[in-house]
């Protein structure tokens, strides 16, 4: 008598596989959904900790750390203008990175990788000696997003997802660096070239000012939708016509300022460690590089914020909260969280 032998036919064997993937095309979303949560909260944890050192910083100097530091061109000879100290840099000791912060020998400026693009840009910078040349190159976990997996620049771990609030369109503005084609323009932001901004001078509200905000870092290859590029445009000389100029400019299609946004901490510049509120969340990044009498405080730069993260980016407020400003945030909106004194009646239902 002859047994039966029980097993699976081709058909059935193909419904179960069928079955299988389904389940799983179902469930990546979620998992995935998941992750970036769990990213986004730890990017979340990281601006408290910078917003936690600021407050610090504040309490001990009695005002809040520049933006962009002194240039040491004119005190040594040869030193890149470009090569100066940011923000990051002077709050070190606050997130419990004092040993490297007494390694730095501020006399001396910063190393800096080269952030060129499709032109020449601020070559690389190495002191005479090699001064500061390990610190400039150190990764800090507390600077980097979770979400933007952008490799480092070769050779330069030291990169940073995280910017702070320079408000103006012009570049190099501050307090006593007026811009000549605008001489009526002034910074309103928090951490600009030479600022010591005073918790009196944020006259709009701590909770109603942007301290610091995150930018997608460059891959150091052309991206398309030039979030994490630097546009060359022409050289507007006010906030509307810098605004205009950029939004107009094809992306795909124009010269790239860098392919490297954010491969250094160290540099307080516009490419690394600062941004403004000329233009909503996730739009473009532009550049005028044609701007008048070779003054960088006449250059008009269009710097938002990025991110990975879905529908728009992490803001750290003055107060120490941090909350997500979505991409459909108004202009005018926007433009009045980067004022730390422009007198704007805001609520927290318009953002």
């Amino acid at each position: 008598m002859r047994t039966r032998r029980t097993a699976f036919t081709l058909i059935e064997l193909l419904v179960v596989i069928a079955i299988i993937a389904v389940l799983i095309a179902l469930l990546l979303p979620a998992v995935q959904a998941a992750r970036e949560a769990a990213r986004r909260a730890q990017c979340t944890n990281n601006f408290k900790q910078i917003g936690l050192a600021i407050h610090n910083y504040l309490s001990t100097y009695n005002v809040l750390p520049f933006g962009k530091g002194p240039s040491y061109n004119q005190i040594i000879p040869g030193t890149a203008f470009y090569a100066r100290w940011s923000s990051h840099s002077q709050l070190l000791a606050f997130i419990e990175q004092g040993v490297l912060f007494n390694s730095i020998n501020f006399s001396l400026a910063p190393e800096t990788p080269g952030m060129a693009g499709d032109v020449p840009f601020m070559p690389p910078y190495q002191n005479t000696n090699r001064e500061n040349a390990t610190c400039s190159r150190t990764q800090i976990g507390v600077f980097l997003c979770p979400s933007d997996g952008a490799p480092p620049v070769a050779g330069w771990p030291g990169c940073n997802s995280y910017l702070g609030n320079m408000q103006t369109w012009a570049c190099d503005l501050g307090d006593n660096n007026p811009s000549t084609v605008a001489p009526s323009e002034a910074p309103h932001g928090i951490f600009y070239y030479l600022s010591a901004v005073s918790l009196a001078r944020v006259t709009d509200g701590t909770s109603n000012t942007a301290f610091f905000s995150e930018k997608i870092r460059g891959n150091g290859m052309r991206d398309a939708d030039a979030r994490s590029d630097s546009i060359v445009t022409a050289s507007p000389t006010s906030l509307n016509a810098t605004y205009q100029t950029c939004m107009s400019t094809p992306p795909l299609t124009a010269t790239r300022l860098t392919h490297v946004q954010g491969a250094s901490w160290v540099m307080g510049e516009m490419c690394c460690t600062q941004y403004n509120h000329v233009s909503t969340p996730n739009t473009a990044t532009c550049a005028g590089l044609g701007f008048a009498n070779a003054s960088m405080a006449n250059m008009p730069m269009q710097v938002p914020p990025s991110s990975q993260h879905p529908g728009g980016v992490n803001v750290l407020f003055g107060d120490g909260t941090v909350r997500f400003v979505k991409n459909s945030v108004s202009l005018l909106t926007w433009r009045a969280l980067g004022t730390r004194d422009g007198g704007e009646t805001l609520s927290s239902d318009s953002y």
